[in-house]
């Protein structure tokens, strides 16, 4: 496990073992380049709508989507809804939304698998607790943010009028999900998510491998969600932390800007 270091990767790609090893990727006959999206690819912002791919992360995307045998994927927290929008409104990427529960694999073909999110009726009256509790804490928290999602909801904390709340508003809205039996609780950066759900990013990887059947997978992302993709990962694979968090991964940048180096530097040597 890696540990956070006073000072993070600049914005490029400095690391001789990282670049050797983009290297190395870059060569494979067939890659998959899976990738969170918040905090890895964009900057966390006020506005949960507004977020979007820094451009230099944009840009290489685009690249490597269309070069041969090479396959661009997101595995996000987000809606696929807000996936198709935000992230990939050409349709070039395999996408997964909330952690694994939605799928579009249609740039595979007719007969690839696609999935949206159908909840049991204990599902949902969970889930239907779960938002009570959320709109009701946001109630109490002026400036807190419920994001509604087909099979969860998340409280965020970053644009609360009074920041130095942040801290207990997270641990109470824990404390009220935990008081729901059968939720997955996900903490995030200035967010408390919970699921109906039991998928995780790790199992959306493992789905996107087993459907592409790539040589070397690249999967990066920042938060505790995205251990379970890192951790799936084969010994040729490449793992890359973003930020400051531990971390299975062996390597790690500092922002989604040195992400988008990364990204660039792949685009670049898969191209030749």
């Amino acid at each position: 496990m890696t540990n956070p270091t006073d000072e993070l990767p600049a914005p490029r790609v400095e690391d001789d073992a990282l670049l050797e090893h983009l290297r190395r990727a870059a060569g494979a006959e067939r890659l998959l380049v899976a990738l969170d999206f918040d905090g890895t690819l964009a900057y966390f912002t006020e506005d949960i709508a507004a977020s979007r791919a820094v451009d230099s992360a944009e840009a290489a995307l685009e690249t490597l989507a269309g070069l041969p045998n090479t396959w661009v994927a997101v595995i996000s927290g987000r809606t696929m809804d807000f996936l198709h929008s935000a992230v990939d409104p050409h349709r070039r990427m395999l996408l997964s939304g909330s952690h694994g529960g939605e799928y579009d694999l249609s740039i595979l073909g007719p007969e690839a698998t696609s999935s949206g999110i159908e909840l049991g009726s204990t599902q949902q009256t969970l889930l239907d607790q779960a938002v009570s509790a959320t709109r009701d804490l946001v109630d109490r928290h002026p400036g807190a943010v419920a994001e509604y999602k087909p099979g969860g909801v998340a409280f965020h904390t970053r644009t609360l009028e009074n920041p130095g709340d942040s801290d207990e508003a997270l641990a109470t809205m824990h404390a009220e999900f935990s008081a729901l039996e059968g939720l997955r609780i996900t903490p995030g950066e200035m967010v408390m998510e919970c699921s109906v759900l039991t998928s995780d990013k790790g199992q959306a990887v493992t789905a996107l491998i087993n459907a592409v059947q790539p040589d070397v997978t690249l999967f990066a992302g920042d938060d505790v969600t995205d251990e379970h993709g890192l951790a799936v990962l084969g010994p040729d694979d490449l793992g890359i932390k973003v930020g400051p968090k531990d971390t299975v991964a062996p390597y790690r940048v500092a922002d989604p800007d040195a992400m988008g180096a990364v990204l660039a530097q792949l685009a670049e040597l898969r191209q030749g």
